[in-house]
């Protein structure tokens, strides 16, 4: 007696969106047989902290509780209980009111923000890959290429052919899998270059505490002309992960590698001029009752105690003419890379893997020629909302950089009122009526 052979799908990239979706559609479609192919000798993450709006708690619980349960469990709020409600406090960094608040972004609806180690919800989200799915390391993909039978041929450089019905690329920024779908004439199939950089380090809570006092373990940004710095509290409030963001004013990204060691030196001389007058670690008796100008001599302090960071270059995805092409599609940063600047991220990529995980469900499935179908309707409802968000992000960075695209300075009450907009778009979305959209299109297509 002979059974029907398993639809097979390879996801190429192990990090959160491509686990996060093998998860997701374990959940919709157990029959659909999964690979997971990742780069790296290793389960690993680039970057320290990450943060997950309501939006993205949204599409976690949506996935599953227990996806949810996995942020829940290595999320860190503000670690002061009257800021609970608050996204960051948001401060000048740079000119005369240096130190003085802005004012505070507010979180909606009683959500309470958290930033969290990188690295450990994608311990969690391990935790949940199913455990008949196989994963592989040391994989690079070279190629991807349909065959006249209809499979997806998946071509490693170590010279391995992997054969599958469907290939989904979560392989990242510099994304192979976007380069082959789109084509390397295509004008979209690379990273650009955003035009700023930023710098991360890590820092152990005590340390900064000891330094400057507890006023640290609250989320905060410092907006100054043409830069940033942003902090929150992670590892349950044992550590304080710090990003300093830096425009380049015009000056092209020259490194092959877009992570580099720095220095403390090289981060001082880019915010030369920050707060009233530099100031050497320790040397002066920081209260910890802030008035406006200790607090921009606080800030110094700050940028001092990050030894060693490393510095990013920020790079993002130009608007691709379509997400899937056949039995080939992308997701998270593979398909919409962003700046940082709203938050979202990693966000979006939960928000894909929901969508796409509850198209590819056994009532929609019937033959791998179905396939194409889903990744087409995910497409088509995935595509204006992500590519859109790379948009705000690039913006949202030069206004908290205070600049105007003519050149003029942004006020702080423009400042704060552009991010209140931009985060109601960010967080403000009914991700079952996305989904019921994409039901109907998949209902379209297929008929068609």
């Amino acid at each position: 007696m002979s059974f029907p052979r398993p639809i097979t799908i390879a996801i190429i990239g192990a990090g959160i969106g491509g686990i996060t979706l093998a998860i997701a559609i374990s959940k919709n479609n157990p029959d659909l047989q999964l690979t997971l192919f990742e780069s790296r000798a290793e389960f690993s993450e680039i970057g320290a902290g990450v943060g997950f709006g309501p939006n993205a708690t949204q599409a976690m619980r949506l996935i599953s509780p227990e996806v949810e349960a996995v942020h829940d469990k290595v999320k860190t709020p503000n670690l002061w209980p009257e800021k609970d409600h608050i996204w960051y406090d948001l401060r000048y960094g740079t000119g005369p009111r240096a130190g003085e608040m802005i004012g505070e972004i507010e979180a909606k609806g009683g959500f309470r923000h958290c930033g969290a180690s990188r690295a450990h919800f994608l311990d969690g989200l391990v935790g949940l890959i199913p455990p008949g799915m196989k994963v592989h390391f040391g994989k690079k993909v070279v190629d991807v290429v349909a065959s006249q039978d209809g499979k997806m041929q998946v071509q490693f450089d170590d010279g391995e052919v992997f054969t599958a019905d469907a290939v989904v690329g979560c392989d990242g920024v510099r994304s192979a899998c976007r380069r082959i779908l789109l084509g390397p004439d295509n004008k979209s199939a690379n990273a650009v270059y955003s035009g700023k950089y930023a710098y991360r380090k890590v820092i152990d809570m005590k340390d900064v505490v000891k330094a400057v006092g507890t006023e640290v373990e609250n989320r905060t940004i410092y907006s100054g002309r043409g830069g940033h710095l942003l902090m929150f509290p992670i590892r349950a409030g044992k550590a304080l992960n710090i990003v300093v963001f830096r425009d380049s004013d015009g000056v092209p990204w020259t490194q092959h590698q877009w992570v580099i060691p720095s220095s403390r030196e090289e981060l001082l001389r880019d915010f030369e001029g920050w707060g009233e007058k530099p100031l050497k670690l320790l040397e002066v008796d920081i209260p910890f009752d802030f008035t406006p100008f200790q607090m921009s001599q606080y800030l110094l302090i700050v940028l001092q105690l990050m030894e060693s960071p490393d510095k990013w270059a920020l790079f993002d995805h130009l608007p691709a003419p379509t997400y899937s092409k056949g039995n080939f599609c992308l997701l998270g940063d593979a398909a919409h890379a962003t700046t940082p600047h709203s938050g979202a991220g990693a966000g979006l990529a939960i928000e894909d893997a929901h969508l796409l995980s509850g198209l590819l469900t056994s009532e929609n499935i019937k033959s791998a020629d179905d396939i194409k179908f889903a990744f087409r309707a995910y497409d088509e409802v995935r595509r204006p909302r992500s590519q859109e968000l790379v948009m705000r992000s690039r913006r949202q960075g030069m206004m908290l950089d205070l600049q105007k695209p003519d050149g003029g300075l942004v006020t702080g009450e423009e400042l704060k009122r552009s991010m209140e907009e931009n985060q109601d778009w960010v967080w403000e979305v009914d991700l079952g009526q996305m989904l019921q959209q994409g039901k109907e299109l998949f209902r379209k297509f297929s008929e068609a």
